[in-house]
């Protein structure tokens, strides 16, 4: 052998001995990348579902309604009826308050004339107060299980249809006869009505919204 095969014969044989270490190490570390990739890949739903709870919660929530399978049609037909009580309310709340306004504002500023659309408009407050407070009770059930603010807002709720039908009653049947302080009371009653609406207004905000949804 000459020595330039000697030469290659020892480069080849330092380049096999590097090399072979090396190449061990990364077969070893192999399984362990290999581990962690399918550990990341576990974690990785379960992370992703942890960082989007509203998301596991809708899908809880379908989970539990596609096992209840169909209901009756009496059944159906009142928790339907019963969605429809967040849209009927802001009939009575708007024909109510603009009532009162302008009752008070006849009243204070001695302009009779802004009275003459407020005969329809109670009768229109009363009317839908009546039906919201009907498709209330289909949304809430029979009275027994009521927490505090649950409660509150069924009976104040139920309350102003009573008075709104009396406030109707009153312009109807009391405001037109003469006499004294007839007017003032009828105000005074409508007013009332006026701010229960507001109050209950603000306790189905609390039950939809939750207890902190005016905070600034």
């Amino acid at each position: 052998m000459t020595s330039r095969g000697f030469f290659r014969a020892l480069g080849l044989a330092l380049a096999l001995s590097v090399s072979a270490p090396a190449l061990a190490h990364e077969d070893h570390d192999a399984p362990a990348v290999r581990g962690q990739s399918a550990a990341s890949t576990a974690e990785g739903p379960q992370s992703d579902m942890m960082a989007m709870p509203g998301m596991a919660a809708d899908m809880d929530h379908g989970a539990m309604m596609a096992d209840e399978g169909p209901k009756p049609m009496p059944q159906r037909l009142y928790r339907w009826l019963g969605a429809m009580h967040p849209a009927a309310v802001h009939f009575p709340i708007a024909l109510f308050l603009v009532a009162a306004l302008l009752e008070i504002a006849a009243l204070t500023l001695r302009r009779p004339v802004l009275t003459q659309g407020t005969r329809v408009i109670i009768a229109l407050a009363a009317i839908s107060a009546v039906g919201a407070v009907a498709l209330g009770w289909f949304a809430m059930g029979m009275p027994g299980r009521d927490d505090a603010t649950h409660a509150s807002h069924r009976w104040l709720g139920t309350s102003i249809a009573a008075l709104g039908l009396l406030s109707w009653w009153a312009k109807e049947h009391w405001v037109r006869r003469p006499g004294p302080g007839r007017e003032r009371v009828y105000i005074g009653l409508l007013t009332l009505t006026a701010v229960a609406v507001v109050i209950n207004g603000l306790l189905g905000g609390m039950l939809t919204h939750g207890m902190r949804h005016l905070m600034f």
